[in-house]
């Protein structure tokens, strides 16, 4: 993927940011498939790999957002990735082998004015509503505003 000369200063401002906020977390793959990595660790102490893909529109385009880890993602009666698309647990079918795909943004609602660490504040979110889930079954819609 080749970046033109704006998302370049894009992705710069995004990365700087990122770095301050959040220093777990950072870009691969700048010239390629790029996506931003990290660790989240939850109020309870878990941990989570996250990952943000950059479509070449960016940013422009939304992103994609998964968690990558623990494999499987358990939900309280079925795996997270089983349910798809679904409102009721903010997901997207998943397009990567067993990665759940978590809903952060609509893409019809994104707009470029949006940075790479309220996405991953989003995901963050979601890991919170998830083990919520996990408590008494309850959709992590119930523990999320809609946007």
């Amino acid at each position: 993927m080749v970046w033109d000369e704006w998302q370049r200063y894009r992705l710069a401002a995004d990365r700087k940011a990122l770095r301050q906020q959040f220093p777990a977390f950072d870009f691969f793959n700048p010239l390629g498939d790029t996506f931003v990595h990290g660790t989240y660790y939850s109020n309870n102490g878990y941990p989570y790999g996250l990952r943000i893909y950059l479509p070449a529109g960016y940013p422009d385009e939304c992103p994609a957002t998964y968690v990558t880890d623990p494999l499987p993602l358990l939900g309280y009666t079925k795996p997270i990735i089983s349910y798809k698309t679904s409102h009721d647990m903010h997901t997207w079918e998943s397009d990567r082998e067993g990665w759940v795909k978590v809903c952060t943004y609509r893409p019809e609602k994104w707009s470029a004015a949006i940075s790479l660490n309220k996405v991953v504040r989003k995901a963050m979110l979601w890991v919170t509503a998830y083990e919520c889930h996990l408590q008494d079954g309850s959709p992590i819609s119930r523990f999320l505003m809609d946007a």
